[in-house]
């Protein structure tokens, strides 16, 4: 009975590791740059100046692009604009 139990955990144990092994490999292979399916990288540019946040979200807000503010500190933020 001990034989057979043994047995048994070194089998399930085994089982477990070869499933792991198995979900291991199976990772998706990387994207190669110029596919259609790679993401496009946006540049993006500072906008001159330093804003509130209220006028910083204002301004993004109004940009007829992506657009985003950025902290830097103090109260006050940058205007990053897509060029």
């Amino acid at each position: 009975m001990r034989a057979r139990l043994l047995l048994t955990g070194v089998a399930l144990g085994a089982a477990v590791l070869v499933g792991g092994a198995a979900t291991a490999q199976a990772a998706p292979a990387p994207l190669t740059a110029g596919t259609a399916s790679s993401p496009e990288v946006q540049a993006m540019k500072r906008y001159p100046g330093k804003f509130t946040y209220s006028q910083c979200i204002s301004l993004r807000d109004s940009y007829a692009g992506y657009a985003y503010c950025d902290a830097l500190g103090g109260g006050w933020y940058a205007l990053w604009v897509e060029s």
